[in-house]
């Protein structure tokens, strides 16, 4: 019998009440399609923090960002003790520079950022034997060297410098940027304005140009990043318009085979959100660090490496920020803590202490410490125990099980991300409707934004149908092992 094939859409900050709508009134026909035909899951947890080069890190390797190391948009490097922007806005790209923004997010990402002992899903499976593609997935390593060809206005704003191959699988598309054999002459929607085709009529074309060439791949994973960028403007909850042409575009992809019932008796096909998005208020949304740190000495993009003077790393990353504490620990760490601990509008505080991770509640200053030990079982089998106030993480205990509400999988996630790096550091995650400004970060008033520990930003939808294996447990980091068991190691 011949093995199914796989398509994997992932569609950037995809929100549930969104999904819900839009497959229940049949506004978007092949996702109330793939729902009546397979399972929908409309609470799966995403990663923390939920920046997008995080959760597609960790559904591209079913990890947390302990394992991938990955730690969010804008982050510092413990390695090379400079500043990490993917490019959050064009100013940020202006400081940065075009060459090192870029050179972060099509380069580096993959070649080092994420973790090099740790495989993707391209490389399990081509180590596998089978065929692997990605078209705009942020994350696309694999085993397969890919020349680039990047946009002259690219190269040119980058002095020229940007230059050399990518590894990825054996099928890759990453906008204009890189295109394999497979899609040789193949055009798609790109230049500036078309963001050099990493969007999501670009990404749909492709795919459906390697299924009527057959070429399709063995698993297909296909990103769709246009929905982020239209819910932070109008908000993710009025995101149903972009929704609904992602639906349609996928509809051009499916409708190659002659029938969508005929396309499932062929693949499995999976639909899922990477991360969703929290409504923001429209005036007072804004907690600005570097005027509640101002006291510390601070490193920016343009101070380079770190220097004697810098206390100090301040990295937003929309609904949730890091503090790198880069000297004077033991006085440093506890200034950052309290002068944050009292703000209502920060739900965490977090830092890591021998013993265990501390968090505490912003405005009522209650405190939590937590850590690995065989007491207390979360719902996906984690052992805990814990000292203080559960309701710093809308915890509680029943039955010798712990339970979490508006912070889902709180401990695994918090602990992930506090042991994704070993440099002293505190997070902050905000509470609904409130978002971290500094050194010309992103701020969205009145649109939407993501980053947090809370739900509003961390459930997604996930719906899929072609296959009876089902989803174990509601995480996007098991959809890694859920791939692998559709595609299981092939006889030698």
């Amino acid at each position: 019998m011949r093995r199914k094939k796989v398509i994997m859409f992932i569609i950037d900050s995809l929100h549930p009440r969104v999904f819900d709508d839009v497959t229940q009134d049949g506004s978007a026909p092949f996702l109330s399609f793939l729902r009546k035909m397979g399972r929908c899951h409309p609470r799966v947890v995403s990663s923390f923090p939920t920046m997008t080069p995080t959760a597609l890190s960790s559904i591209a390797t079913g990890t947390y960002v302990d394992k991938h190391r990955v730690p969010g948009f804008i982050w510092f490097s413990d390695i090379t003790h400079w500043l990490v922007n993917y490019g959050a806005t064009p100013r940020a790209v202006l400081k940065l520079g075009v060459f090192q923004s870029v050179k972060n997010l099509l380069y580096n990402l993959n070649q080092e950022h994420v973790n090099p002992q740790i495989k993707t899903c391209h490389e399990v499976l081509e180590d596998r034997g089978y065929s692997s593609g990605n078209i705009n997935f942020f994350i696309y390593r694999g085993r397969k060297r890919r020349e680039t060809s990047l946009p002259w206005l690219l190269r040119l704003a980058a002095w020229l410098r940007l230059k050399g191959p990518v590894f990825g699988p054996e099928t890759l598309a990453l906008g204009e940027c890189c295109l394999s054999p497979n899609l040789k002459g193949f055009r798609g929607p790109a230049g500036p304005l078309n963001k050099f085709g990493v969007n999501d009529r670009f990404s749909c074309l492709a795919a459906r140009e390697l299924i009527r060439r057959g070429k399709q791949p063995d698993f297909m994973m296909v990103y769709l990043p246009d929905n982020d960028s239209y819910s932070h403007g109008a908000g993710p909850l009025n995101s149903h318009p972009c929704v609904r042409k992602a639906d349609s575009l996928i509809q051009g992809v499916l409708d190659v085979f002659p029938s969508w019932e005929r396309a499932l008796a062929e693949n499995v096909i999976l639909v899922a959100g990477d991360h969703s998005q929290c409504q923001i208020q429209k005036t007072n949304n804004v907690v600005f660090m570097e005027k509640v740190l101002s006291k510390f000495t601070r490193l920016t993009m343009l101070s380079g490496r770190v220097s004697k003077r810098h206390q100090i790393a301040i990295c937003p990353n929309e609904r949730m920020a890091i503090i790198y504490i880069l000297r004077d620990v033991e006085n440093v760490l506890p200034g950052v803590v309290d002068a944050f601990s009292g703000d209502e509008r920060i739900a965490q505080i977090m830092w890591k202490e021998r013993g265990g991770y501390q968090v505490v509640q912003g405005g009522t200053r209650k405190v939590l410490k937590f850590w690995p030990e065989e007491k207390l079982s979360d719902e996906y089998g984690k052992q805990w125990n814990y000292a203080g106030d559960l309701a710093v993480v809308d915890g509680r205990v029943e039955e010798n099980r712990l339970y979490f509400g508006e912070y889902p999988d709180a401990f695994a996630r918090i602990a992930s991300a506090l042991d994704c790096q070993k440099m002293p550091r505190v997070l902050l995650s905000a509470r609904s409707g409130y978002e971290f400004y500094a050194d010309d970060s992103p701020v969205y008033p009145g649109g939407g934004s993501h980053g947090s520990l809370h739900e509003s930003d961390s459930v997604v939808p996930v719906v899929f149908a072609g296959t009876d294996q089902e989803l174990l447990n509601r995480r996007t980091i098991d959809l890694f092992p859920w791939l692998l068991k559709l595609l299981p190691a092939l006889p030698v």
